[in-house]
Order: structure tokens, then sequence, then C-alpha cells
């Protein structure tokens, strides 16, 4: 039976030595810049922890990563600027686990690959093809599909209703080379029935199901793959950020309140 020679166990053991351990159930994963980060930071109320928590996520003071809200009573860790894909994605949910954290929501933005599916739509993924190599590294089987917990996806339609946010559930493929994706690439992702890509949501599923934490993958259409130009993402984004961030807080609030 192989052993792994690096585990979070080994790498955090000190990291707390000086500073409390969080004791989070819920954590948010931000997969977007600064100013994505922002929507969602001030939609939580969440304020920064103040010092390093997680892998590669060096405080700064007035560059905070790693955040902390209060929703319906409970202590939510919020991690931010979360945009490098799978790698980081995987580290993250590993370290998030071994702190104890059981449920994680990603907030991000995908594009979309399917003509039915246009700019600004809700989504979330109920399921991820691993089109990416950390996602591989999880599963042996690379071409069956990775899925977000069903609890947590039932829960998120629910707090999207209640918002009256229509709400779409798609089949998210990862991506690794942001620039190398063609059209002959999206062709033959169609034909696998994925809607829509991103950098993220199959390495979070992978990671969140070896580690025993409950996942769902929540996002915006921030930009479209579906004709022989680009359908870009340069547009105003927070609007789309504001509900996707609202989703997710109706989200944490149900989790918060389960118990």
């Amino acid at each position: 039976m192989s052993y792994r020679y690096i585990t979070p166990e080994q790498v955090m053991k000190n990291r707390f030595n000086h500073f409390p351990r969080p004791r989070w159930k819920t954590a948010v994963l931000c997969f977007r810049d600064y100013r994505g980060s922002q929507v969602l930071v001030q939609g939580f109320k969440a304020a920064p922890v103040g010092y390093k928590v997680l892998y590669g996520m060096e405080e700064h003071e007035g560059s905070p990563f790693v955040y902390e809200a209060a929703v319906a009573g409970e202590p939510i860790g919020i991690v931010t600027r979360c945009q490098w894909g799978g790698p980081q994605a995987a580290i993250l949910v590993e370290e998030l686990a071994e702190l104890g954290v059981r449920y994680i929501i990603g907030y991000g933005a995908a594009g979309s690959i399917r003509q039915s599916i246009a700019q600004g739509e809700q989504l979330v993924a109920n399921s991820a093809m691993a089109g990416d190599g950390t996602s591989r590294a999880y599963r042996s089987d690379a071409e069956k599909l990775l899925t977000g917990s069903p609890e947590l996806i039932r829960l998120a339609k629910e707090a999207a209703g209640a918002l009256g946010f229509p709400l779409r559930e798609a089949v998210a493929v990862t991506a690794d080379a942001l620039y190398r994706e063609t059209d002959e690439w999206v062709e033959a992702c169609l034909q696998k029935g994925a809607d829509v890509v991103n950098m993220e949501t199959g390495p979070l599923y992978a990671a969140a199901a070896a580690c025993g934490v409950r996942s769902v993958w929540l996002g915006h259409v921030s930009d479209c793959l579906v004709r022989e130009k680009w359908h870009d993402w340069h547009v105003d984004l927070i609007g789309m950020a504001e509900a996707t961030s609202q989703i997710a807080l109706g989200l944490a609030q149900r989790l918060a309140e389960m118990g």
C-alpha cells in the first residue's frame, strides 16, 4: 500500500503555535480576483483573520487573503483570491479538511460553451469533468464525472429560490491552460456533455471527496465560448457576483442552522 510523503498535518503542525487555530464547520473558497472577492467579503460582513492560515497565503497589512464571518452564530472561513486553478484548489481543500471543515462552498465564474447558457446566468455545478491534471491525481477513473454534494446542491437551489434567482444546474469541465481553449477542444467537451468551463470545479470536487468533505461550486457565467469569436468578460460583473454572493450566504445560513 502506498503512502504520502507530505501531508497537511505535517505541513501545518507548527502554523498555529502563536495564533488560534480556526474552528470552522463551513468555508467558502472564492475563485475570483480582488474585486470579485470583496463582493463576497462585504456580503458576508467578514473581517480579516490577520495571520497565515493556509498554504501560500502570506498575510500582509492591507492585503489579507483569509477572513472570518459570523453566520447564524457560526464562524465561517472566507478564503479569497484563489485564482490559480487545480493545484491551489486541492491544497486549500486538503488544509481546510485538516482544520476540521465539513462543508466547502466554491464561489466563482465560468465560461459558457453551450449556446443555451447565457452570460450572467447563475450556476450550480452538479458535476465536473476532469479535464485537468490535479483531478486525475485524486481519481483513477478520469472519465467518470466528479460530483458535488446532492445535499448542498439542494440547499443552494433552495437559497436561490428564496432570493428569487434562477439557478441553473450545469456540468463543468476543468481546464489547466487558459490560453489553449480551442474550438476543437470546446467541441470535444460539448460532445462529452459539458456546459461550462473553469479552472477549479473538478479539483474542488475530487479533493473534497478524497478528504471526506462535502462541497458545491456556485458561480455565474462571465464569458461565452460558443461562436468563432470569444464573448469576453470585459463587462460589469459586479451585479453577477453580488447575486452569487447572496446565494452563497443563503446556503451558509442553512448549513449553520443545521447545527
